[in-house]
């Protein structure tokens, strides 16, 4: 009897604000793919960890054809969606990959096992117990946090950061590395619980951002010598009230919008503040991880990581969600704040 290829398929689209596992559907009826049938450089892997991330919601919005900025690109329905994934190699076709081998790809479907191509594969090292760490810790959500602050950030001991989505998957990275820089960090989260979690990361001072009231203020009451560096994870309307706090030569990181990712635009209060900018000379930049894979960056991070990972210096919490059917319901609660860490599903 053959082995049932779990599949997570797309059924339809999201309207903006809606965030529902019933978008999706459990589909069983297909086998694991036979080794026998890979093509020439093709690999059969089994999922052992599919990252849940905010960017894969842009890619089941219904398409909106009056909004030309818009992502223009959807996930195909009838399909399982992609993203980024771990899994142990089955079979293989490729001379670059053997059985066993862990590999990364960043567009692993959402299924139990996937036909890769070797083109779009990494070969994963065995220096860590679990393989789950080359999706968190070791992997994207990490290797942003360095960039952001490395690149963007160019921090200077003493300085002060402010950290929105502070006990997030990029947010409690950036501020463990913001503290073994010397900084001064401000987080921001958004229950008791990941304010104390922050805290215990080391944050010197952490803002309940839904309990907190005048955003503005709360930052100036955290941080009344001003903030140097901000790493933003939310945009919207916390941005805004950031900018307003920054001191001159600040740096921003643009590293994620969540907060308006899955929201209908026309209801988007604007950014009214960006003449702050201009007065304070501030340096505000987006940046992605991609264009840094496989370079001497990648190293460095890939260095520092494992270095305090080996001295137990880095804390990184994880929420993991068991078997494949759990994947929709993981990415409605990135939205809607019901995680808590880094969001990754173990088929």
């Amino acid at each position: 009897m053959s082995l049932a290829n779990t599949r997570v398929v797309l059924q339809s689209y999201a309207p903006k604000d809606m965030h529902s596992p019933s978008l999706f559907s459990i589909d069983d009826s297909q086998a694991v793919p036979d080794a026998a049938t890979l093509q020439p450089n093709q690999v059969l892997v089994k999922a052992e960890a599919l990252s849940i991330d905010p960017h894969q919601r842009r890619f089941i919005d219904v398409p909106d054809s009056s909004n030309k900025a818009a992502y223009s690109f959807r996930y195909p329905l009838g399909k399982p969606i992609v993203g980024i994934g771990a899994g142990t190699v089955v079979a293989s076709a490729s001379s670059q990959f053997s059985v066993g081998d862990w590999v990364r790809s960043e567009r692993f479907p959402w299924q139990s096992y996937a036909v890769l191509a070797d083109q779009d594969l990494v070969k994963l090292p065995k220096t860590t117990a679990s393989i789950i760490d080359h999706v968190g810790v070791l992997g994207m959500p990490a290797f942003t946090a360095f960039l952001g602050i490395a690149l963007v950030g160019q921090p200077k001991a003493g300085e002060t950061m402010l950290v929105s989505a502070a006990a997030g998957a990029v947010g409690q990275v950036a501020v463990q590395l913001g503290k073994a820089r010397g900084l001064r960090v401000v987080g921001v989260a958004g229950s008791d619980d990941k304010v104390e979690y922050v805290k215990h990361l080391g944050a010197d001072e952490v803002i309940n951002y839904r309990t907190c009231g005048d955003f503005v203020h709360a930052i100036k009451q955290a941080a009344p010598e001003g903030i140097d560096i901000y790493f933003d994870n939310v945009g919207g309307e916390f941005l805004d009230a950031a900018l307003l706090t920054l001191n001159t030569h600040a740096r921003v990181a643009i590293c994620g919008s969540i907060s308006t990712y899955a929201s209908d635009k026309s209801k988007i209060a604007g950014i009214k503040n960006l003449d702050t900018i201009i007065v304070k000379q501030v340096t505000l930049r987006s940046f992605h991880y991609q264009p840094h894979l496989g370079t001497p960056t990648e190293t460095d991070f890939l260095e520092e990581m494992a270095q305090l990972v080996a001295a137990n210096r880095i804390q990184f919490k994880l929420d993991l969600r068991k078997g494949l059917a759990s994947a929709p319901q993981a990415l409605a609660d990135l939205f809607s704040g019901r995680n808590f860490g880094k969001l990754i599903v173990h088929p």
